[in-house]
This record gives structure tokens, sequence and C-alpha cells, in this order.
């Protein structure tokens, strides 16, 4: 099954997708796909899609 799910991961000095999709790994989701969707002084929200089991 995929589920979307709102995360938020705080902003890099330096911004890569890299940095983005380890804190995903770290966190352990087998995500297809993310967007960020919005932003503050400290925070990326992302918009991930998500297999489950």
């Amino acid at each position: 099954m995929i589920i979307n799910k709102e995360i938020k991961i705080k902003i890099p000095k330096e911004f890569s997708s890299g940095y983005i999709e380890e804190n995903l790994k770290q966190m352990g989701l087998d995500v297809l796909k993310w967007a960020i969707t919005d932003f503050d002084k400290e925070n990326y929200t992302l918009n991930v899609a998500v297999v489950i089991d």
C-alpha cells in the first residue's frame, strides 16, 4: 500500500536533495517520491509518498 505523509525536517545550511533523502532514509521510510510543499525559518515541510506493508 502507498500512503502520503507530511514530514518536517530541519533546513540545512546548504540545500541538496541528498540531505533530504538521507534524512528520510534515517527515518526508515521506503519513499517513492517527495516534494517540498512549504517551509519556515527552521524547517522544510515535505509531502512524501511512502510504501507500507
